[in-house]
């Protein structure tokens, strides 16, 4: 988005905000929350307090809120992401599709790509799994394990990690799901509540459902009512259907990612699987992009898992059976090669394309084809 678009999208919600008598106060970082006879109480940096019958912590991934009322940490899968986004004159000779987006995936690895502002720019995510957060090292996920991490894979790839952000990575943490985020008159909403890995992509839109969902509780309530609201029965209802649709995505994520970054034999039943589903088949995402529930009966039913187990060993070609002997002797020498064919499938509605990050030379086969949300 440009920083255009930026500020007309911050001008928006401000005007939103003074239509509906919201008082925006910027630079006040909260320290501490408590629970009073009316409500709840917040206690900023600055010494000042504000009480309110409701307070919704939406404080974020370290949210303070949460530390004071759960308690529990973050949790890291031990996985690093690095991004950029650059004119796309500069990756004009390297191989891209510059109208789909495409995801190399490999064992512990893979890479994304797409276009954005019409094709002007360029963005690649780079994500790796990190050995210095294997071995428990504080400082990890740094630019000589990213060049490590893909200096075997596809030459578009190779030619994609000298372009990444070397200043900034992300490390991928997230928290276990909790069935409680309602604590007297204080409420966590967004990444305070449900903070996923990234691998489907909601992460915000989460936020912007539980707090659609709130409002709509409370619209709904105000009906016929215009006296104060029950915020308890409020508060019960929201809590009732945000938490199993966020904990869904939540598991989804950490087992999505898995999925992407298997290796050796596994890989191989994945890419099995993979090859015998159509590819505009989104059975496995229905859930996800359906209406947004109010009710706990409104929440669509999930999909039913496909054990790794059912591969054929049969459908593990010749390319397969020398991946997995390269992906599982680290030190043995590799020589590997993007493979030359290629399926579309469907990414959030457009065209993509998914091919092997890794992949030996040898004797050409499908690859693996499957629908990704991110």
């Amino acid at each position: 988005m440009s920083s255009s678009s930026l500020r007309s999208c911050a001008m928006f919600f401000l005007r939103a905000h003074r239509r509906a008598g919201v008082e925006l106060l910027t630079d006040q970082m909260v320290i501490d929350y408590e629970h009073t006879d009316g409500g709840a109480r917040i206690l900023l940096e600055n010494g000042r307090t504000e009480e309110a019958p409701v307070i919704i912590a939406a404080d974020g991934l370290h949210s303070v809120a949460r530390r004071k009322l759960v308690g529990d940490d973050v949790v890291s899968s031990d996985y690093v992401a690095y991004r950029a986004a650059v004119p796309i004159d500069k990756v004009r000779d390297n191989g891209t599709a510059e109208k789909d987006v495409t995801v190399y995936v490999g064992p512990r690895c893979h890479f994304v790509q797409y276009a954005l502002r019409g094709g002007e720019m360029f963005n690649q995510v780079a994500v790796f799994e990190s050995p210095k957060a294997l071995a428990g090292k504080g400082d990890w996920g740094t630019p000589d394990e990213l060049d490590t991490a893909f200096a075997a894979t596809c030459d578009t790839v190779r030619k994609g990690i000298p372009l990444m952000w070397r200043d900034r990575w992300w490390q991928m943490l997230d928290r276990d799901p909790i069935e409680t985020w309602v604590h007297g008159r204080i409420a966590l909403l967004g990444d305070a509540a449900h903070p996923p890995l990234q691998y489907m992509a909601q992460g915000a839109i989460m936020a912007i459902e539980d707090g659609w969902v709130f409002a709509q509780h409370v619209a709904r309530q105000s009906i016929g009512n215009p006296g104060v609201p029950d915020w308890d029965a409020l508060l019960a209802s929201y809590e009732a259907v945000r938490v199993e649709h966020c904990r869904r995505v939540q598991s989804t994520a950490r087992a999505w990612g898995d999925l992407w970054h298997l290796g050796g034999e596994k890989r191989l039943q994945r890419n099995a699987i993979m090859r015998r589903r159509d590819a505009h088949d989104y059975g496995f995402t229905d859930w996800v992009y359906g209406p947004t529930a109010l009710a706990p009966d409104e929440e669509p039913a999930m999909f039913t898992p496909i054990p790794l187990s059912s591969a054929r060993l049969e459908e593990m070609d010749v390319e397969g059976a020398l991946a997995q002997t390269d992906v599982e002797d680290a030190d043995a020498p590799r020589s590997w090669e993007a493979s030359p064919s290629d399926r579309r499938l469907s990414v959030h509605g457009g065209t993509g394309t998914v091919r092997p990050a890794q992949r030996r030379a040898g004797p050409a086969s499908a690859p693996m084809i499957w629908a990704p949300p991110r």
